[in-house]
């Protein structure tokens, strides 16, 4: 018993602080370096946990997000965002992401799929970078501007030749973002592929999640998009107006 509850402790701090490192997760639960390893290899490998590309730093894994999305079937963000979820998507005919941050990513827990053949398609618990997202881009720009520049030090990596990598464009993207109350990604998480986002902010605060109409790139017209971005922009705002006061992403 005393293993399982310290691999609890170890998920529990992963899922507070992430992404962290072995280190200063070692600090943060007073414990054995060895212990901490030992039971992050064992989260890992069940699938509670993962580490960013490239290695080193630990964030929640898909299971996580997968077993919290049920739960949270019963109350809270997706039961909230649902009935608008479907209303956008009847109306637009395009398939509707809801996606939550998690460190530098966002992570979908719910969709309401288009009932086109073509249409954008992804698994529950799929994560994209924060800056290559239309998702994401949403939720960046309405984080403090000390957030923005650790996340942008964090380093841009390319997803597709469309990926904003560089400081100031992206910086300047989101001022626009800011501006316009709505985020556009054009093929830079996947090529094929556009979308338009708006983060759901309660009350105009800190970003919780973020909506999405998604779409090939032949139907996302660049005329659609500032009137789907409207509806999108829209859509968010009543979903923040519609979640339980002490609601949170799960």
């Amino acid at each position: 018993m005393r293993s399982v509850t310290t691999a609890l402790q170890v998920l529990e701090a992963v899922a507070v602080n992430q992404p962290i490192g072995l280190s200063a997760l070692t600090r943060t639960l007073g414990l054995p370096k060895t212990t901490v390893q030992r039971n992050l290899a064992t989260l890992a490998d069940a699938g509670w946990i993962e580490q960013q590309a490239g290695g080193g730093r630990w964030q929640v894994g898909v299971r996580a997000f997968v077993v919290g999305s049920a739960v949270s079937a019963r109350g809270g963000l997706r039961p909230a965002a649902l009935p608008t979820m479907r209303d956008l998507g009847a109306e637009v005919g395009e398939t509707v992401h809801l996606m939550v941050p998690a460190g530098r990513e966002v992570v979908l827990v719910e969709r309401v799929d288009s009932t086109r053949p073509v249409r954008a398609v992804a698994p529950l618990g799929a994560r994209g970078a924060l800056h290559a997202t239309s998702n994401g881009k949403a939720v960046l720009a309405a984080l403090r501007q000390e957030e923005v520049d650790a996340y942008i030090a964090g380093g841009l990596h390319a997803v597709t030749p469309h990926t904003i990598t560089d400081p100031d464009r992206l910086r300047a993207e989101l001022r626009g973002i800011a501006e316009a109350g709505f985020a556009i990604c054009r093929e830079e998480v996947e090529e094929g592929v556009v979308s338009v986002a708006a983060a759901i902010r309660p009350g105009r605060g800190r970003p919780i999640a973020s909506l999405s109409i998604s779409g090939p790139k032949s139907r996302m017209l660049p005329e659609l998009l500032t009137p789907y971005g409207e509806k999108v922009r829209l859509a968010a705002e009543a979903v923040a107006v519609a979640l339980p006061v002490e609601a949170d992403t799960f």
